[in-house]
Order: C-alpha cells, then sequence, then structure tokens
C-alpha cells in the first residue's frame, strides 16, 4: 500500500516482460510478468495480453502496484503476473503485451521459451511449498468492501461503485487477481491517482486505514434485480507469529513486546451488491428518445447560411451532459429534398474525473444543396430521461436560413474524409440547338414498317407501368418499418460483424468486444420488433418464447448477450483464441436465428 508521492524531477517510462525459470519442464509451473515502470509519473492504462492459447492459464491477469520514493525522486512500477504451465514440449514465442500511458503505447519484447519432458518432481515440490508452516489470524483487521452511491436507479441512470479495502495491519503488497465482472450494466473506469492515498474512517466502532482500489461508473442495461460481482485480491502483510511451540524461549520471544512478525498472504473478497433497476416510463414516450438518460443540452450550427449550388455546407450538432456519453446516437435530419446529405463525423470527449462521467459528443454533417433559392433546414430534436425529474425532455435547435445561389455546374470533392462518389448533376436535359438544317433528301423506302413501329411503341409503355408496380410495392415494404427492419437485420448485422472482424486482426480487443455486442443487440432489436428503449435480456427471452423459437437456440442467445457483455469489461484477459470463438458464436447464432425466425 502506498501513500501519496512527490513530484519527480526526470520523466521516463518502459514496459519489460520475463519469466522466473527458462527453460521449464513440462508439467512445471512459471510466471510471467509483465512490468510497466515509471520515473515522474503516468498512469498506465488498456493492457493487452499476448496470446497464451499455447498454455494453461493457472492465475492471472494478478495486478501489483509499488513506489519508491529515493532522495526525493519518485519511481513507480505496476505489474501484471499470470502463473501458467505449458501444454506441450518444445520452443515456443511469447508475443508483445501492450500498454498506453500518456497518449503512447508502448510493446514489451516477444520472449523465446523452451519446454522440456516433465519429471512429476515439480509438482510434487510446489505443493509441499505450498503449504504453510505458520497460521495467522486476520479476523476483521483486513477487508475489502464495495459501495455503490445509490441502490434503487432507473435503466440507464448510473451507479458509481468504489472498491475500498479497510486495513489494521501493515500491507507490504497487493495485486487484484480477478476484476468484477458486470452482466447487465455498461462499465467506465474512472479516472484514480496511480498511487493509492490512505485515510481514516471509522467503521464499527473500529479506525481503519482505508484506500480507494477502483472506482467505476456503471449504467444498467436492462432492469430488475442486478447484482454487482465481487472483486478478488490478494494482500502480503506483516502479522503477529501464531507460531505453536512447547520451547519457553519460543514463547517469551513471542510475546507482543519483541515484535515476531511474519508475512502472509491473504485473499480478500468483497460481498456482491443489490441493485435495483427501475424501466423506464412506457407512456408519452417521444420517437425521438434512443436511450439517452441522464441530463443534456444541445446546439447545433452552421458554418455559413449563404452558399451555391453544389458547393458543401457544414452542419454541426453538439450534445453536453452527464450521462452514458458513448451511447448517444445522433439526431435525426429532415432536409428538404433538394439537398444532398452525406454521413455523420462523430467525435467524443469524456471527462472521467470525479465521481461521473460528463462530457461532449459531436456530429457533424456535409449537406450539398442543388438548387438556388431560399432554403430552411428544420430544427434537429433530441430526448433523453431526466432522473431528477422523472420525466422525458426534448431539446430543439432553431431553424437555419440558407440562402443559396446558382455556382458551378460541376460538384466539388468533399475534403475531410467524408467523400463518397460525386452526386450526379440534375436537370442536364438541355442540349444546344443545332443551328443548321444539313443536307435534306427525300427517301422512297419507308423508314419503318408498321409491325415494328407497334413494338417501339408499347415496350416503352409496359416497361413504364412495370416500373410504377415495382415502385408502388417497394413504397409499400418501405411503409411497414417493422417488416423493413426484420428483412434487413441480418444485412445489417452482417456489416457489423466485418468491422470486428477488422479490429479482431488489429488487436484492439475492447473495441472488438464493442462491436460483437452491438451486432448481436442491433439484430434482435431489429429482428425481435424491440424498442432500444426496451431491450433487455430478458424482454428477448421471452419475445422468442413467444415467437415459438426452439429452447435450445433461447439459451444460446441468452449465453452469447451475457458472455459478450462480460467480456467487454475484462477484454485484456481474453485470449486470442476466445476473441475467434466469440466472433465465429456471433455469426453462427444469427445464422441459426434467421433460419428459425423466418419460418
Amino acid at each position: 500500500m502506498v501513500l501519496v508521492g512527490m513530484t519527480a524531477a526526470a520523466f521516463s517510462q518502459d514496459f519489460s516482460a520475463s519469466v522466473d525459470k527458462n527453460p521449464v519442464a513440462q508439467d512445471e509451473q512459471f510466471t510471467l510478468e509483465f512490468v510497466f515502470s515509471s520515473s515522474g509519473g503516468g498512469s498506465p492504462r488498456n493492457f493487452q495480453t499476448p496470446d497464451l492459447s499455447k498454455f494453461l492459464i493457472l492465475s492471472g491477469p494478478n495486478q501489483s502496484t509499488s513506489m519508491q520514493i529515493i532522495n526525493g525522486s519518485v519511481s513507480s512500477k505496476q505489474s501484471f503476473s499470470y502463473v501458467l504451465q505449458a501444454r506441450e514440449q518444445g520452443k515456443f514465442s511469447i508475443g508483445a503485451a501492450t500498454i498506453e500511458s500518456g497518449g503512447n503505447q508502448y510493446r514489451s519484447s516477444p520472449i523465446e521459451l523452451t519446454v522440456t519432458k516433465g519429471s512429476g518432481a515439480h509438482r510434487q515440490q510446489a505443493q509441499a511449498q505450498s503449504q504453510p508452516d505458520n497460521t495467522v489470524q486476520i479476523g476483521d483487521n483486513l477487508f475489502l468492501r464495495a459501495t455503490v452511491d445509490r441502490s434503487r436507479v432507473y435503466q440507464g441512470e448510473q451507479i458509481t461503485v468504489t472498491y475500498k479495502i479497510y486495513t489494521r495491519v501493515r500491507i507490504v503488497n497487493y495485486g487484484i487477481n480477478k476484476l468484477p465482472t458486470m452482466t447487465g450494466f455498461w462499465g467506465e473506469d474512472l479516472d484514480l491517482p496511480q498511487q493509492v492515498s490512505l485515510t481514516s474512517e471509522v467503521l464499527n466502532g473500529k479506525q481503519y486505514q482505508v484506500g480507494v482500489l477502483k472506482k467505476m461508473a456503471l449504467f444498467p442495461t436492462q432492469s430488475g434485480m442486478l447484482n454487482i460481482n465481487p472483486m478478488e485480491m490478494t494482500c502480503q502483510v506483516q502479522v503477529q507469529s501464531k507460531k505453536k511451540s512447547n520451547d519457553i524461549f519460543d514463547q517469551f520471544f513471542n510475546d507482543p513486546f519483541f515484535g515476531t512478525t511474519q508475512t502472509a498472504t491473504v485473499n480478500l473478497k468483497n460481498e456482491p451488491v443489490k441493485i435495483t433497476v427501475l424501466p423506464l416510463p412506457q407512456t408519452n414516450v417521444p420517437e425521438s428518445f434512443h436511450g439517452a438518460v441522464g441530463k443534456f443540452s444541445l446546439n447545433a450550427s452552421l458554418n455559413k447560411t449563404n452558399a451555391k449550388t453544389n458547393e458543401p455546407i457544414s452542419l454541426k450538432a453538439n450534445i453536453v451532459g452527464t450521462g452514458n456519453i458513448k451511447i448517444l446516437e445522433a439526431p435525426k435530419i429532415n432536409l428538404p429534398n433538394d439537398f444532398e446529405q452525406y454521413d455523420p463525423k462523430v467525435s467524443e470527449n469524456i471527462n472521467r474525473d470525479g465521481s461521473s462521467i460528463k462530457g461532449t459528443k459531436s456530429f457533424e454533417w456535409l449537406i450539398v444543396p442543388r438548387y438556388p433559392g431560399e432554403k430552411k433546414i428544420p430544427s434537429l430534436v433530441f430526448t433523453y430521461f431526466d432522473v431528477g425529474q422523472h420525466r422525458y425532455i426534448t431539446l430543439k435547435t432553431n431553424e437555419f436560413n440558407v440562402l443559396v445561389e446558382k455556382g458551378s455546374a460541376e460538384a466539388p470533392q468533399i475534403a475531410g474524409g467524408l467523400t463518397r462518389e460525386d452526386v450526379k448533376l440534375l436537370n442536364q436535359d438541355i442540349r444546344f440547338i443545332k443551328t443548321e438544317a444539313g443536307s435534306i433528301r427525300e427517301k422512297e423506302t419507308r423508314l419503318i414498317d408498321p409491325v415494328t413501329a407497334l413494338i417501339a411503341t408499347l415496350l416503352p409503355l409496359s416497361a413504364f407501368i412495370g416500373l410504377l408496380v415495382y415502385r408502388q410495392r417497394s413504397l409499400d415494404e418501405m411503409s411497414d418499418v417493422v417488416s423493413f427492419r426484420s428483412r434487413k437485420a441480418m444485412k445489417i448485422a452482417a456489416k457489423r460483424l466485418q468491422s470486428a472482424k477488422m479490429l479482431l486482426t488489429q488487436n484492439n480487443a475492447e473495441a472488438f468486444y464493442l462491436e460483437i455486442s452491438r451486432a448481436l443487440w442491433q439484430y434482435v432489436s431489429d429482428k425481435l420488433s424491440i424498442d432500444r428503449a426496451e431491450l433487455s435480456i430478458d424482454n428477448v427471452t421471452i419475445t422468442l418464447q413467444g415467437k415459438k423459437v426452439s429452447e435450445e437456440l433461447t439459451a444460446k442467445i441468452r449465453e452469447i448477450l451475457e458472455s459478450c457483455e462480460f467480456a467487454r469489461f475484462a477484454p485484456a484477459s481474453s485470449t486470442q483464441e476466445e476473441k475467434n470463438r466469440m466472433f465465429e458464436a456471433a455469426g453462427n447464432i444469427i445464422v441459426e436465428a434467421e433460419r428459425e425466425l423466418v419460418r
């Protein structure tokens, strides 16, 4: 446990990897450790482990933090360790791990490991060494506790959970063995100082030294009674030795006045926390509500109100406030038909300091007017549920008036990475008048026979009637929103899975699991016609049962949704093999669901 430090004069950072044995026997355990060293500050995050599928992971990732102050110079180390055992003999390469700090990414060096034939003696020796010679009594002098700022919230409302360690003994070192899993929650880590500061707190009449180890903002994604699962950690503490002996000298020197102590390892685990999540009101829900819960403001601006035809205009909207910034969707734009609209460029600025998630989400559209005249861009509309007022609040921006003058005949290239194929120019059906008659002479033969003339007349008419029938059928299908969403569900999910596959090759675990989660939730929302505000694992299960979907497929869908939610909060602990399995399972389940639901 580390108390508040000082500011170092020099600044340097290093990320290294090592094993405690090399070569190692096949039946022998060994420790793989990644250490991030920092001199002068810097808080690491987003640790990504290499592929460890060729080894049995017996423990890990185990985290520990330490700090030293020498002559006023502060240095700290954060380690991530695994206890592994080789599956087979041979030579293996342990790839590079990555970690981020101060906007930079650091990579460890690969390790070449030789695994020899096992003898069986190593396991017996390890078991013998694990048996403690002394017993220690910790009691209530050391424990881990999770507290929440509220235990009864609306779906989508933020809960802040804080993990604290309470101690009345001296802690030499500690490490986090297992991060908490949050099924049914969207989680964001809140920023904390790299060094843990101890404060005094009285609990149940006893005074403890208390340190905050982890702080998270949780947003429930479903209603009902949910559990915030425990975090597990290991502490090395110095305690009074309880070694039993009949020797009078041992009894004398074990007296507390002589301060005989020993270093012991203690495993800690906090109690789970129950949260009651209320569903959002289902009456008078505005059409512009898409799941935003918190407190927000909306503003919009144009980069110019005077433009020429085929000249791009930038329309920007900012949603600012407190809540789950990442899930905010772009307000819908209802432009006049003579405007061309491009997909928005989205950016986020999220502040995770303090006890709540705050920030701004910006959307920027490029719109291109095609005809001259005075144009009006309607207001942008955004709705959120205000937990303080217990009601939906709809925000609107002002309308924009744009004066469009006649410009060039060609559309300019759109900058900023938002281009697509040049939009075809409209109304280019006027050609130059031919001023010379040319040669005129009479022909005795007929230009075309009557049968050919009749066919040439009826064929375009038939094609025109067929086009009208096809267009009307398309309009009828588009007007049925539920049917349209259901038919497009698999196509949209396939696009998201393709994006997830690209993220998989880039070794971006957090973004990969987020994209897989979006693909699955988007698919069940569209296929089962469940509104996003009501989307939850329980609602999906009930709807599948109502559609007579087999119990086996229903269980698979529920399991992968829960697994995906779990993996999003511990992406660093998953192997490449697990990510591949998750990707294949998501695709297979969507295909199975498509077969059953279209019957």
